[in-house]
Parts: C-alpha cells; sequence; structure tokens
C-alpha cells in the first residue's frame, strides 16, 4: 500500500469489494456513527475504495447512522425486514448487471458476516483503529469469519500512526 493509502490496481476478477473500521474489541461504531473510531488516515482510505465502487450496498443500520447524501455513485440499502435475501450470490449478480461490475460493500459486521461466510467478498479492508468505542451496545466483527478454512488470506498490511490497515482476499484469488 502506498503512502496516501488509496488502494492498488485491482485484477479484474476483484469484483466484491468489502471495507470496514474495528476498534480492538471488533466494535464498529462509538454512539450512533463510526466516525468518532475513524482517524484521518482511515477517512482517506475509506473514500479511496469508495472511488472503485459502480455501487455501494449498505444494510438498513448504516443507512441511519451513516451520511450518504454526496455519494456519487448508487446506494443499495438492503434490510431483513423490508426487503430478506436468501440468496446474495443472486443478489450481486443483478446488482452487477444493473451498475457495473465492481460492488462496494460499506454493511456492518451482520451483513459483512454473512457475505463472508458464503464466500462472497473477494477482496476486504479492515482498518484497525487504536480508538477505542464505549459503545456497549455496538455490533462486533467476528474476526474468526477471516480464520476460518478456505476463507480469506492477508495480503497486506499496513501500520498508519493511529490505525493498522489489513487487506485480506478471497482465498480462490490470491492461488491464481
Amino acid at each position: 500500500m502506498n503512502l496516501t493509502l488509496s488502494p492498488e490496481p485491482l485484477p479484474n476478477e476483484v469484483k466484491v469489494i468489502a471495507s470496514l473500521l474495528i476498534d480492538p474489541k471488533g466494535r464498529v461504531r462509538d454512539g450512533v456513527s463510526s466516525r468518532p473510531l475513524s482517524s484521518a488516515e482511515d477517512r482517506q482510505r475509506f473514500l479511496a475504495v469508495r472511488t472503485l465502487a459502480d455501487c455501494i450496498v449498505i444494510g438498513r443500520r448504516t443507512s441511519e447512522a451513516e451520511s450518504y447524501a454526496k455519494t456519487k455513485v448508487p446506494v443499495v440499502v438492503y434490510s431483513r425486514r423490508t426487503h430478506p435475501i436468501t440468496r446474495w450470490d443472486l443478489e450481486l449478480e443483478h446488482l452487477q448487471k444493473e451498475y457495473g461490475p465492481r460492488i462496494v460493500i460499506e454493511a456492518g459486521p451482520d451483513l459483512l458476516e454473512q457475505l463472508l461466510k458464503e464466500d462472497l467478498i473477494d477482496r476486504l479492508y479492515l482498518t484497525k483503529t487504536s480508538r477505542e468505542s464505549n459503545d456497549e451496545s455496538s455490533p462486533r466483527l467476528d474476526l474468526r469469519v477471516l480464520d476460518r478454512e478456505g476463507a480469506m488470506d492477508l495480503i497486506e498490511k499496513f501500520e498508519g500512526s493511529e490505525d493498522l490497515f489489513e487487506v485480506y482476499q478471497r482465498r480462490s484469488l490470491s492461488r491464481r
């Protein structure tokens, strides 16, 4: 990763990209938003990953907590209550046909873990911040989902001033 924290050019087979920020306990927000946990470097990286998107996928809670008003690409919001998805592989395929090949997932841990378990994330940009959330109600990412057999390989690691930036790639893509 270069000093500007921008993602390197992606291989053509990397189509579904996820981006997430977690604190030392895996929490993703402090209060209603992730902003108190995010450093300037994390924000720069987050926006750089977003430039890769033909479409951004978020969950209902993310849409309520974060601002997407100025986002330049289509944002698709999913809710288990109003729009349950039983086949994410088909849903992502539909989004790719409608918007373009690169889908960026900016959803919380519940949706991200589901997509990881179904081996639908090609690349994950994970920021591990040193800032700690005081919000015990915050959703948490279970990092074991990255370690399970056949899942993801850590392909890059970069230490920033406040954060550790990691890049994971779906194992089947890493071995090509």
